[in-house]
């Protein structure tokens, strides 16, 4: 659910407190499970669904069915893997997925009419508003994008650069075969598209409150730390 920013300034925090080897590759790989999905590298080797990237299972929270990244499901395939720091960043970013999605639905949506399929959202004022699926998407990728905007600005946020040995590691998942070409337009989309973006924008958030998405990302950042000192147990 996060930006890639956000997640990569979540990477940053953990990286700070964890003892993370390879934290560039680490980085890179908390974007590798979006990469073909197609909405930001463009042309990637393949196109895949969220079922097969994202390790889903079905979820109720609220009164919807909500999918969330199993993460037993990962660390049962992977277990043995997690020093690989392709492997702990993937998971890294499915822990970081998890964490906000549940975050946004049980603290934000509720089911109002499943067979027209709209949503009670609660809005960062406090009132409670009647929309679809559709729309709330919209209004919650402007905050998310506002708030990465932000981070842009105000932190040093530190973005993977490409590394042969990224190729390597990866061939470790089973279920996906990246090339070069993925990784390097992917390291080319940052450069081009999210690295560069420190343009002021009014922050007129309606969903989330500026505050309430830094306590999700220190919060989350937090959740990651604990999972990651878990799995090195594996």
């Amino acid at each position: 659910m996060p930006s890639w920013t956000i997640h990569l300034a979540i990477v940053d925090k953990v990286c700070k407190k964890a003892q993370i080897s390879n934290d560039n590759i680490f980085a890179f790989a908390n974007i590798m499970p979006d990469i073909f999905e197609g909405h930001k590298t463009p042309n990637p080797s393949t196109i895949a669904k969220k079922y097969s990237t994202h390790y889903p299972y079905n979820a109720e929270i609220n009164g919807m069915k909500v999918e969330l990244p199993d993460l037993q499901k990962f660390k049962k395939q992977y277990g043995k893997d997690f020093k690989n720091p392709i492997i702990l960043g993937y998971y890294t970013h499915l822990v970081t997925d998890n964490y906000w999605n549940k975050a946004l639905y049980q603290n934000h949506y509720e089911m109002y009419d499943e067979e027209k399929g709209l949503l009670k959202i609660k809005m960062n004022d406090g009132t409670k508003k009647i929309f679809s699926f559709i729309e709330i998407q919209e209004i919650k990728h402007k905050d998310l994008e506002i708030f990465s905007q932000c981070l842009n600005r105000e932190t040093n946020i530190k973005y993977p650069t490409y590394d042969e040995k990224i190729l390597e590691y990866s061939k470790t998942l089973k279920e996906f075969t990246y090339t070069v070409s993925d990784i390097q337009k992917t390291i080319q989309y940052i450069e081009d598209n999210i690295k560069i973006r420190k343009e002021k924008t009014e922050e007129n958030y309606q969903l989330f409150t500026k505050q309430e998405l830094i306590d999700y990302m220190n919060k989350s950042a937090q959740y990651v730390e604990e999972e990651i000192l878990e799995s090195s147990r594996i």
